[in-house]
Protein backbone atom coordinates (compact mmCIF):
# COMPACT_ATOMS: atom_id res chain seq x y z
CA UNK A 1 0.00 0.00 0.00
CA UNK A 2 1.30 3.37 -0.95
CA UNK A 3 2.01 5.76 1.64
CA UNK A 4 -0.61 8.23 -0.30
CA UNK A 5 -3.25 5.69 0.13
CA UNK A 6 -2.05 4.68 3.72
CA UNK A 7 -2.65 8.40 4.71
CA UNK A 8 -5.82 8.42 3.25
CA UNK A 9 -6.62 5.40 5.00
CA UNK A 10 -5.98 6.51 8.23
CA UNK A 11 -7.32 10.01 7.89
CA UNK A 12 -10.86 8.20 7.21
CA UNK A 13 -10.34 5.98 10.30
CA UNK A 14 -9.71 9.17 12.54
CA UNK A 15 -12.67 10.96 10.98
CA UNK A 16 -14.59 7.83 11.34
CA UNK A 17 -13.74 7.49 14.97
CA UNK A 18 -14.40 10.97 15.51
CA UNK A 19 -18.33 11.06 14.20
CA UNK A 20 -18.35 7.46 15.83
CA UNK A 21 -17.08 9.44 19.28
CA UNK A 22 -19.80 12.06 19.00
CA UNK A 23 -22.20 10.24 17.81
CA UNK A 24 -22.02 7.55 20.65
CA UNK A 25 -22.17 10.16 23.17
CA UNK A 26 -25.50 11.57 21.47
CA UNK A 27 -26.78 8.26 21.75
CA UNK A 28 -25.84 7.34 25.27
CA UNK A 29 -27.73 10.93 26.05
CA UNK A 30 -30.73 9.39 24.57
CA UNK A 31 -30.53 6.36 26.10
CA UNK A 32 -30.31 8.25 29.63
CA UNK A 33 -33.41 10.93 28.24
CA UNK A 34 -35.34 7.85 27.46
CA UNK A 35 -34.46 5.69 30.89
CA UNK A 36 -34.85 8.90 33.01
CA UNK A 37 -38.32 10.00 31.70
CA UNK A 38 -39.87 7.38 30.20
CA UNK A 39 -39.11 4.33 33.21
CA UNK A 40 -38.01 0.41 32.25
CA UNK A 41 -40.86 -0.56 31.22
CA UNK A 42 -41.56 1.91 28.53
CA UNK A 43 -38.05 1.55 27.82
CA UNK A 44 -38.73 -2.11 27.27
CA UNK A 45 -41.49 -1.44 24.49
CA UNK A 46 -38.94 0.89 22.87
CA UNK A 47 -36.38 -1.41 23.06
CA UNK A 48 -38.53 -4.40 21.43
CA UNK A 49 -39.92 -2.18 18.68
CA UNK A 50 -36.21 -1.08 17.86
CA UNK A 51 -35.22 -4.99 17.72
CA UNK A 52 -38.37 -5.91 15.08
CA UNK A 53 -36.85 -3.09 13.24
CA UNK A 54 -33.81 -4.41 13.01
CA UNK A 55 -34.45 -7.60 12.47
CA UNK A 56 -36.27 -6.65 9.31
CA UNK A 57 -33.48 -4.03 8.39
CA UNK A 58 -30.61 -7.05 8.56
CA UNK A 59 -33.45 -9.56 5.95
CA UNK A 60 -33.40 -6.53 3.91
CA UNK A 61 -29.27 -6.15 3.36
CA UNK A 62 -29.45 -9.49 2.03
CA UNK A 63 -29.15 -7.72 -1.33
CA UNK A 64 -28.73 -4.12 -0.42
CA UNK A 65 -26.16 -4.31 2.42
CA UNK A 66 -22.65 -5.31 2.48
CA UNK A 67 -22.81 -7.08 -0.74
CA UNK A 68 -23.35 -3.88 -2.53
CA UNK A 69 -20.08 -2.45 -1.17
CA UNK A 70 -18.27 -5.69 -3.02
CA UNK A 71 -19.75 -5.61 -6.06
CA UNK A 72 -20.36 -1.71 -6.77
CA UNK A 73 -16.85 -1.35 -8.01
CA UNK A 74 -17.26 -4.11 -10.38
CA UNK A 75 -20.93 -2.98 -11.50
CA UNK A 76 -23.70 -0.10 -12.41
CA UNK A 77 -24.92 1.45 -9.03
CA UNK A 78 -28.83 1.41 -11.11
CA UNK A 79 -28.72 -1.87 -11.33
CA UNK A 80 -27.75 -3.00 -7.75
CA UNK A 81 -29.78 0.17 -6.18
CA UNK A 82 -32.91 -0.78 -7.73
CA UNK A 83 -33.20 -4.06 -6.95
CA UNK A 84 -31.99 -3.14 -3.22
CA UNK A 85 -35.16 -0.82 -2.99
CA UNK A 86 -37.59 -3.18 -3.90
CA UNK A 87 -36.45 -6.23 -1.62
CA UNK A 88 -36.53 -4.02 0.86
CA UNK A 89 -40.43 -3.11 0.40
CA UNK A 90 -40.39 -6.79 0.28
CA UNK A 91 -39.11 -8.01 3.19
CA UNK A 92 -40.54 -5.13 5.49
CA UNK A 93 -43.68 -6.35 4.61
CA UNK A 94 -43.60 -9.77 4.56
CA UNK A 95 -41.35 -9.60 7.32
CA UNK A 96 -43.83 -7.63 9.48
CA UNK A 97 -46.58 -9.87 8.98
CA UNK A 98 -44.54 -12.89 9.88
CA UNK A 99 -43.18 -11.15 13.11
CA UNK A 100 -46.54 -9.76 13.90
CA UNK A 101 -48.15 -13.54 13.79
CA UNK A 102 -45.30 -14.66 16.12
CA UNK A 103 -45.73 -12.01 18.72
CA UNK A 104 -42.48 -10.51 17.93
CA UNK A 105 -43.35 -6.92 17.57
CA UNK A 106 -45.08 -5.33 20.83
CA UNK A 107 -49.15 -5.19 20.45
CA UNK A 108 -50.23 -1.82 18.68
CA UNK A 109 -46.80 -0.98 16.81
CA UNK A 110 -47.02 -3.47 13.67
CA UNK A 111 -47.05 -0.28 11.17
CA UNK A 112 -44.74 1.64 12.83
CA UNK A 113 -42.05 -1.31 12.37
CA UNK A 114 -43.03 -2.04 9.15
CA UNK A 115 -42.91 1.50 7.94
CA UNK A 116 -39.90 2.42 9.77
CA UNK A 117 -37.83 -0.62 9.01
CA UNK A 118 -38.22 0.13 5.16
CA UNK A 119 -37.16 3.17 5.26
CA UNK A 120 -33.99 2.31 7.35
CA UNK A 121 -33.46 -0.54 4.82
CA UNK A 122 -33.43 2.36 1.73
CA UNK A 123 -31.14 4.36 4.03
CA UNK A 124 -28.66 1.80 4.72
CA UNK A 125 -28.44 0.43 0.83
CA UNK A 126 -27.55 4.56 0.41
CA UNK A 127 -25.42 4.29 3.10
CA UNK A 128 -23.97 1.16 1.36
CA UNK A 129 -23.83 2.70 -2.08
CA UNK A 130 -21.39 5.53 -0.45
CA UNK A 131 -19.06 3.37 1.08
CA UNK A 132 -18.70 1.76 -2.14
CA UNK A 133 -17.31 4.75 -3.81
CA UNK A 134 -15.07 5.33 -0.06
CA UNK A 135 -17.37 8.72 0.47
CA UNK A 136 -16.36 8.47 4.07
CA UNK A 137 -16.80 11.70 5.06
CA UNK A 138 -19.93 11.88 3.87
CA UNK A 139 -21.43 8.53 5.47
CA UNK A 140 -19.92 9.92 8.28
CA UNK A 141 -22.09 13.53 8.29
CA UNK A 142 -25.15 11.43 7.95
CA UNK A 143 -25.26 9.21 10.71
CA UNK A 144 -23.91 12.09 13.07
CA UNK A 145 -26.69 14.16 11.83
CA UNK A 146 -29.37 11.22 12.32
CA UNK A 147 -28.10 11.11 15.69
CA UNK A 148 -28.36 14.59 16.35
CA UNK A 149 -32.10 14.93 14.61
CA UNK A 150 -32.75 11.72 16.61
CA UNK A 151 -31.72 13.42 20.01
CA UNK A 152 -33.30 16.68 19.33
CA UNK A 153 -37.12 15.05 18.46
CA UNK A 154 -36.33 13.19 21.60
CA UNK A 155 -35.40 15.98 23.65
CA UNK A 156 -38.45 18.32 22.10
CA UNK A 157 -41.07 15.38 23.26
CA UNK A 158 -39.84 14.70 26.47
CA UNK A 159 -38.87 18.20 28.09
CA UNK A 160 -40.00 20.90 26.43
CA UNK A 161 -43.91 19.40 25.47
CA UNK A 162 -43.53 16.87 28.36
CA UNK A 163 -45.06 13.71 26.12
CA UNK A 164 -43.50 10.97 27.96
CA UNK A 165 -44.85 8.15 25.98
CA UNK A 166 -43.18 5.32 23.91
CA UNK A 167 -44.68 7.59 21.02
CA UNK A 168 -42.33 10.24 21.56
CA UNK A 169 -39.01 7.94 20.59
CA UNK A 170 -41.18 6.35 17.87
CA UNK A 171 -41.32 9.69 16.07
CA UNK A 172 -38.07 10.43 16.63
CA UNK A 173 -37.23 7.33 14.77
CA UNK A 174 -39.11 8.90 11.58
CA UNK A 175 -37.65 11.71 11.56
CA UNK A 176 -34.56 10.51 11.66
CA UNK A 177 -34.73 8.06 9.17
CA UNK A 178 -36.36 9.95 6.76
CA UNK A 179 -33.19 12.62 6.98
CA UNK A 180 -30.86 9.67 6.48
CA UNK A 181 -32.83 8.21 3.08
CA UNK A 182 -32.70 11.71 1.74
CA UNK A 183 -30.09 12.89 2.44
CA UNK A 184 -28.07 9.60 1.13
CA UNK A 185 -30.49 9.65 -1.90
CA UNK A 186 -29.04 12.80 -2.73
CA UNK A 187 -25.38 11.86 -2.97
CA UNK A 188 -25.41 8.77 -4.69
CA UNK A 189 -28.02 10.03 -7.40
CA UNK A 190 -24.91 10.97 -9.19
CA UNK A 191 -23.49 7.85 -9.24
CA UNK A 192 -26.78 5.89 -10.37
CA UNK A 193 -26.32 7.77 -13.95
CA UNK A 194 -22.76 6.03 -14.39
CA UNK A 195 -22.38 3.33 -16.65
CA UNK A 196 -19.95 0.05 -16.74
CA UNK A 197 -18.64 -1.55 -19.93
CA UNK A 198 -19.58 -5.02 -20.14
CA UNK A 199 -23.58 -7.05 -20.24
CA UNK A 200 -22.90 -8.09 -16.07
CA UNK A 201 -24.53 -11.04 -16.61
CA UNK A 202 -26.51 -12.53 -13.66
CA UNK A 203 -25.40 -9.26 -11.59
CA UNK A 204 -29.03 -10.07 -9.36
CA UNK A 205 -28.01 -13.70 -8.70
CA UNK A 206 -24.62 -12.21 -7.58
CA UNK A 207 -26.07 -10.16 -4.86
CA UNK A 208 -27.74 -13.07 -3.48
CA UNK A 209 -25.39 -15.28 -3.50
CA UNK A 210 -22.95 -12.93 -1.44
CA UNK A 211 -25.05 -10.88 0.00
CA UNK A 212 -27.49 -13.72 1.91
CA UNK A 213 -24.01 -14.98 3.02
CA UNK A 214 -22.61 -11.99 4.78
CA UNK A 215 -26.12 -11.28 5.81
CA UNK A 216 -26.90 -14.43 7.55
CA UNK A 217 -23.57 -13.88 9.20
CA UNK A 218 -25.22 -10.06 10.66
CA UNK A 219 -28.07 -11.60 11.50
CA UNK A 220 -26.76 -14.12 13.60
CA UNK A 221 -24.50 -11.87 15.01
CA UNK A 222 -27.48 -9.12 15.82
CA UNK A 223 -29.57 -11.97 17.45
CA UNK A 224 -26.08 -12.65 19.32
CA UNK A 225 -26.68 -9.18 20.58
CA UNK A 226 -30.69 -9.09 21.09
CA UNK A 227 -31.95 -12.28 21.01
CA UNK A 228 -31.99 -12.40 25.35
CA UNK A 229 -34.13 -9.17 25.32
CA UNK A 230 -37.02 -12.08 24.01
CA UNK A 231 -36.33 -14.54 26.70
CA UNK A 232 -35.85 -11.58 29.46
CA UNK A 233 -39.25 -10.80 29.19
CA UNK A 234 -40.43 -13.81 29.20
CA UNK A 235 -38.80 -15.47 32.28
CA UNK A 236 -38.76 -11.82 34.02
CA UNK A 237 -40.84 -8.96 32.91
CA UNK A 238 -40.41 -6.02 30.12
CA UNK A 239 -39.02 -3.34 32.51
CA UNK A 240 -35.68 -6.11 32.90
CA UNK A 241 -35.55 -5.60 29.21
CA UNK A 242 -35.45 -2.00 29.37
CA UNK A 243 -32.97 -2.34 32.54
CA UNK A 244 -30.87 -4.65 30.09
CA UNK A 245 -31.16 -2.64 26.90
CA UNK A 246 -29.69 0.14 28.76
CA UNK A 247 -26.68 -1.90 30.30
CA UNK A 248 -25.81 -3.72 26.80
CA UNK A 249 -26.06 -0.19 24.68
CA UNK A 250 -23.81 1.59 27.52
CA UNK A 251 -21.30 -1.39 26.95
CA UNK A 252 -21.09 -1.87 23.41
CA UNK A 253 -20.75 2.21 23.22
CA UNK A 254 -17.11 0.71 24.03
CA UNK A 255 -17.10 -1.10 20.57
CA UNK A 256 -16.95 2.30 18.73
CA UNK A 257 -13.05 2.18 18.32
CA UNK A 258 -13.47 -1.04 16.52
CA UNK A 259 -16.28 -0.43 14.80
CA UNK A 260 -14.58 3.40 13.26
CA UNK A 261 -11.92 1.04 11.92
CA UNK A 262 -13.86 -1.74 10.60
CA UNK A 263 -15.51 0.37 8.55
CA UNK A 264 -12.69 1.92 6.81
CA UNK A 265 -10.40 -1.34 7.10
CA UNK A 266 -13.93 -3.12 4.97
CA UNK A 267 -13.86 -0.34 1.98
CA UNK A 268 -10.25 -0.91 1.79
CA UNK A 269 -9.49 -4.47 1.86
CA UNK A 270 -12.37 -4.83 -0.80
CA UNK A 271 -9.86 -2.73 -2.95
CA UNK A 272 -6.99 -4.53 -2.14
CA UNK A 273 -5.71 -7.06 -4.41
CA UNK A 274 -2.58 -8.11 -2.04
CA UNK A 275 -4.07 -10.61 0.21
CA UNK A 276 -0.03 -10.71 2.92
CA UNK A 277 -0.69 -6.58 2.90
CA UNK A 278 -4.63 -7.11 3.90
CA UNK A 279 -3.64 -9.71 6.41
CA UNK A 280 -0.72 -7.47 8.00
CA UNK A 281 -3.31 -4.57 8.12
CA UNK A 282 -5.89 -6.63 9.84
CA UNK A 283 -3.62 -8.09 12.30
CA UNK A 284 -2.19 -4.02 13.29
CA UNK A 285 -5.08 -2.52 13.55
CA UNK A 286 -6.63 -6.03 15.65
CA UNK A 287 -3.77 -5.23 18.73
CA UNK A 288 -4.41 -1.06 18.63
CA UNK A 289 -8.33 -2.15 18.89
CA UNK A 290 -7.81 -4.26 22.06
CA UNK A 291 -5.85 -2.06 23.57
CA UNK A 292 -8.03 0.58 23.15
CA UNK A 293 -10.91 -0.85 24.32
CA UNK A 294 -9.71 -2.30 27.30
CA UNK A 295 -8.73 1.01 28.34
CA UNK A 296 -12.41 2.69 27.41
CA UNK A 297 -13.61 -0.35 29.76
CA UNK A 298 -11.93 0.24 32.42
CA UNK A 299 -12.78 4.45 32.25
CA UNK A 300 -16.51 3.60 31.50
CA UNK A 301 -17.10 1.24 34.59
CA UNK A 302 -15.18 3.96 36.56
CA UNK A 303 -17.10 6.69 35.25
CA UNK A 304 -20.27 4.46 36.02
CA UNK A 305 -19.84 3.86 39.52
CA UNK A 306 -19.11 7.36 40.60
CA UNK A 307 -22.03 8.70 38.66
CA UNK A 308 -24.65 6.42 38.64
CA UNK A 309 -27.20 7.78 41.46
CA UNK A 310 -26.82 11.25 39.27
CA UNK A 311 -28.11 9.92 36.05
CA UNK A 312 -30.25 6.80 36.99
CA UNK A 313 -33.41 6.09 38.57
CA UNK A 314 -33.43 3.51 41.40
CA UNK A 315 -34.70 0.89 39.58
CA UNK A 316 -32.11 0.74 37.13
CA UNK A 317 -29.28 -0.85 39.72
CA UNK A 318 -29.04 -3.90 37.72
CA UNK A 319 -26.99 -2.17 34.86
CA UNK A 320 -24.12 -2.22 36.93
CA UNK A 321 -23.84 -6.09 37.19
CA UNK A 322 -25.22 -6.04 33.81
CA UNK A 323 -21.86 -4.20 32.45
CA UNK A 324 -19.02 -6.09 34.74
CA UNK A 325 -20.21 -9.61 33.62
CA UNK A 326 -20.11 -8.23 30.16
CA UNK A 327 -16.78 -6.76 30.45
CA UNK A 328 -14.58 -9.72 29.02
CA UNK A 329 -16.78 -10.25 25.95
CA UNK A 330 -16.93 -6.55 25.13
CA UNK A 331 -13.09 -7.00 25.23
CA UNK A 332 -12.65 -10.32 23.46
CA UNK A 333 -15.32 -9.28 20.73
CA UNK A 334 -13.09 -6.07 19.64
CA UNK A 335 -11.01 -8.37 18.26
CA UNK A 336 -13.79 -10.37 16.30
CA UNK A 337 -14.99 -6.87 15.16
CA UNK A 338 -11.71 -6.31 13.07
CA UNK A 339 -11.00 -9.52 12.07
CA UNK A 340 -14.97 -9.88 10.46
CA UNK A 341 -14.09 -7.12 7.67
CA UNK A 342 -10.97 -9.24 6.58
CA UNK A 343 -12.90 -12.20 5.45
CA UNK A 344 -15.61 -10.24 4.10
CA UNK A 345 -13.23 -8.11 1.78
CA UNK A 346 -11.32 -10.85 0.72
CA UNK A 347 -14.20 -12.99 -0.56
CA UNK A 348 -14.76 -15.19 2.11
CA UNK A 349 -17.67 -13.95 4.58
CA UNK A 350 -18.92 -17.49 5.25
CA UNK A 351 -16.65 -17.75 8.31
CA UNK A 352 -18.14 -14.69 10.05
CA UNK A 353 -21.15 -16.33 9.46
CA UNK A 354 -20.35 -20.01 11.22
CA UNK A 355 -18.68 -17.68 13.82
CA UNK A 356 -21.64 -15.85 14.48
CA UNK A 357 -23.97 -19.13 14.02
CA UNK A 358 -21.53 -20.85 16.83
CA UNK A 359 -22.49 -17.37 18.76
CA UNK A 360 -25.63 -17.73 18.38
CA UNK A 361 -26.04 -21.47 20.04
CA UNK A 362 -23.91 -19.88 22.86
CA UNK A 363 -26.43 -17.36 23.19
CA UNK A 364 -29.60 -19.45 22.87
CA UNK A 365 -28.31 -22.30 25.14
CA UNK A 366 -26.34 -20.59 27.69
CA UNK A 367 -29.53 -17.70 27.70
CA UNK A 368 -31.98 -20.66 28.70
CA UNK A 369 -29.99 -21.98 31.24
CA UNK A 370 -27.96 -18.83 32.77
CA UNK A 371 -31.65 -16.13 32.98
CA UNK A 372 -33.99 -18.00 35.37
CA UNK A 373 -31.02 -18.94 37.73
CA UNK A 374 -29.29 -15.59 37.55
CA UNK A 375 -31.91 -13.07 35.87
CA UNK A 376 -30.32 -10.31 33.79
CA UNK A 377 -26.46 -10.93 34.90
CA UNK A 378 -27.18 -14.65 33.67
CA UNK A 379 -28.38 -13.22 30.25
CA UNK A 380 -24.75 -10.71 30.93
CA UNK A 381 -22.74 -13.54 30.85
CA UNK A 382 -24.26 -15.72 28.36
CA UNK A 383 -23.57 -13.03 25.75
CA UNK A 384 -19.90 -12.56 27.04
CA UNK A 385 -19.70 -16.44 26.70
CA UNK A 386 -21.25 -15.83 23.23
CA UNK A 387 -19.03 -13.37 22.14
CA UNK A 388 -15.74 -14.99 23.33
CA UNK A 389 -16.71 -18.17 21.19
CA UNK A 390 -16.92 -16.42 18.18
CA UNK A 391 -14.03 -14.50 18.34
CA UNK A 392 -11.91 -18.09 19.12
CA UNK A 393 -13.41 -19.20 15.49
CA UNK A 394 -12.43 -16.83 14.17
CA UNK A 395 -8.73 -15.77 15.51
CA UNK A 396 -8.16 -19.78 14.48
CA UNK A 397 -9.39 -19.44 11.05
CA UNK A 398 -7.26 -15.96 10.40
CA UNK A 399 -4.20 -17.63 11.68
CA UNK A 400 -4.64 -21.34 9.76
CA UNK A 401 -5.37 -19.03 6.57
CA UNK A 402 -2.13 -16.07 6.84
CA UNK A 403 0.21 -18.71 8.51
CA UNK A 404 0.69 -15.76 11.20
CA UNK A 405 1.68 -17.15 14.24
CA UNK A 406 -0.28 -16.47 17.42
CA UNK A 407 2.31 -14.89 19.05
CA UNK A 408 2.37 -12.29 16.37
CA UNK A 409 -0.88 -11.20 17.97
CA UNK A 410 0.52 -10.15 21.40
CA UNK A 411 0.69 -6.06 21.50
CA UNK A 412 5.23 -4.50 21.31
CA UNK A 413 6.07 -1.44 21.68
CA UNK A 414 6.82 -0.92 18.68
CA UNK A 415 3.09 -1.19 17.37
CA UNK A 416 2.83 1.01 20.46
CA UNK A 417 5.19 3.16 18.61
CA UNK A 418 4.13 3.09 15.42
CA UNK A 419 0.44 3.73 16.56
CA UNK A 420 1.90 7.11 17.57
CA UNK A 421 3.77 7.96 14.38
CA UNK A 422 0.41 6.93 12.41
CA UNK A 423 -1.40 9.71 14.88
CA UNK A 424 1.33 12.28 14.35
CA UNK A 425 1.13 11.46 10.58
CA UNK A 426 -2.03 12.25 10.67
CA UNK A 427 -2.01 16.27 12.18
CA UNK A 428 1.39 16.71 10.59
CA UNK A 429 1.22 14.99 7.06
CA UNK A 430 4.44 15.44 4.65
Amino acid sequence: MSAVRSFAMLKNILSTFITRVLGSLLTLVVVVLSARFLGAEKTGTVSLVILAVSILQLIGNFVGGGALIYLAPRNSMLKLIVPSYLWALLTSVAGSLVMEAFRGIPAGYFIHVLVLSFILSLATANFMALMSRERIRAYNVISLLQVVLLFISLSLFLLVFRYREVMAYIYGLYISYIFAFLTGFILIFPYLREKKEGKQPHLLREMFRYGTVMQLGNIFQFLNYRASFYFIEYFINRAAVGVYNVGIQLSESIWLISKSIHLVQFARISNEQDSYKAARLTLGLVKISFLLTLVCIAALIGLLYLCFPLVFRPEFAGIKPVMLVMATGILTFSVSIILSPYFSGMGKPIHNTISAAIGLVFTISATLLLIPRLGLPGGALAASLAYTASTIYQFVVFVRITHVRARDFLLTGKDITAFVTMIRGLRNPV
